[in-house]
């Protein structure tokens, strides 16, 4: 068998990997910045097999040119789950899969299951894939995926034992010619192959009335008052985690749904989980609190990358009554609305806006909220600091990526915390 790579990041690398381990043949495909020549589909002419990796975008001509060429074209996700024998559980949705995913991990490794992170985090379901035939690791284990709407785009076979989407938001609009109807269809298309018992909707989705849900009847656990209840049981409160504010509500609730799904509802009450749920700490660059210096408290959220998460963030860090967020916001556009984030002018001190779009979001901002623009970033997060005074939060939460002036969000974040740690470096 004769099968294309298109792309050659870690997912086109994980899926050539298992291709070779599957005893295919495999050649890597991508476009030539230099060239203005347009391939011809004929590049693809006896192949067996094309699998695209998900930052290839709709809009590359390789990629026009493989959706030409009439060979069979899919995701490395799809990929990877043609492979695999065992069931997997599925996590998507705008915000929140990263922790949802860890989440979820971490509490069916407490009771005992080989569960493994895997897609946007961990390894790629090739490796994992790949691993299992070359006998590094076990047939028992269980990949939870985080999975994004570009894996999905190309997924048509993948099926899930259980998956949840937790929630759609404004974001990555720029690859699905600025309609959330589509961009929402994408992300619906994890539960296709499902049976609606294992369908789990997020709390927050099932109040968005503009899009027309799927069956979903794998949400059985309810919410009252911070506390998660099975038939009117209590699993635990939120209280008692380290799930601060509303949006890990619906992460946990979400864990606890697969949990039950794959385990059982009696697992819900072993005292092992709920040990687990109490242990587990958010990931870094997550509404991740860095540094108080004279009352002023420095957050790093730089995982926000779209309005929603900062919405989020301000809910949860600011002071009821009280404008006391200096926000740094700005970067690499999504054709994104930002128009949301005036609704919240009431938390925000100032704002100080950097990167690729920071005119758009200055001029969309500037008159429910002051805004200043900033070259650097180094300029904005000590401005935001010096604007500062006890009580206040300097808070990195961009809603936007990072890639105009960082290599990822990690990179962005690790940057801010760099700064702020050491108030020598802040308020020289």
């Amino acid at each position: 068998m004769i099968t294309g790579i298109i792309g050659r990041g870690v997912s086109g690398l994980a899926a050539a990997r298992l291709a070779e381990a599957a005893g295919h043949k495999i050649k890597f495909f991508e476009d030539a910045p230099a060239s203005t020549e347009k391939p011809s589909s004929s590049i693809f002419t006896g192949f067996d097999l094309l699998i695209v990796s998900p930052g290839v975008p709709p809009c590359s001509p390789v990629y026009l040119a493989a959706l030409a060429s009439g060979v069979e074209l899919i995701s490395e996700l799809e990929f990877g789950a043609r492979h695999f024998d065992g069931p997997m559980l599925a996590i998507t949705g705008t915000n929140g899969k990263t922790t949802t995913t860890e989440l979820t991990v971490h509490l069916l490794q407490a009771l005992g299951v080989d569960a493994r992170p895997a897609g946007n985090i961990g390894l790629p379901l090739c490796d994992i894939c790949a691993d299992i035939l070359e006998n590094k690791a076990g047939k028992g284990l269980l990949p939870v995926i985080e999975v994004s709407s570009f894996q999905l785009e190309r997924c048509f076979k993948f099926n899930p034992f259980a998956a949840v989407l937790l929630n759609i938001t404004s974001d990555h609009l720029n690859r699905y010619h600025d309609r959330m109807d589509e961009y929402a269809a994408t992300k619906f298309k994890i539960f296709d192959r499902m049976p609606v018992e294992r369908r789990v909707a997020g709390l927050s989705l099932r109040e968005t009335p503009e899009f027309k849900l799927p069956v979903c009847a794998g949400n059985k656990i309810t919410v009252c008052a911070g506390n998660l209840l099975y038939n009117g049981k209590l699993i635990v409160r939120q209280q008692e985690t380290q799930l601060k504010g509303p949006h890990n509500l619906e992460n946990l609730a979400a864990a606890l749904e697969l949990v039950r799904i794959y385990l059982g509802h009696d697992a819900l009450f072993s005292p092992a989980l709920k040990k687990a749920v109490c242990e587990f700490a958010p990931g870094r660059h997550r509404l991740e609190q860095v540094a108080e210096h004279s009352g002023v408290i420095f957050i790093n959220d730089s995982k926000a990358t779209n309005p929603a998460s900062v919405i989020v963030a301000l809910h949860t860090v600011s002071t009821q009554g009280r404008k006391n967020v200096n926000i740094i916001l700005g970067g690499l556009d999504k054709n994104m609305d930002f128009s949301s984030l005036r609704e919240f002018s009431g938390f925000v001190k100032k704002g100080f806006i950097i990167g690729q779009c920071r005119q758009k979001i200055f001029d969309t901002l500037n008159s429910s909220f002051p805004c200043e623009l900033f070259d650097t970033f180094k300029d904005a997060v000590t401005a935001a600091a010096r604007n500062s005074v006890n009580g206040d939060v300097v808070l990195l939460s961009p809603a936007c990526a990072s890639m105009d002036m960082f290599k990822d969000y990690k990179d962005r974040g690790d940057q801010f915390c760099e700064l702020v740690i050491n108030p020598d470096i802040i308020y020289q």
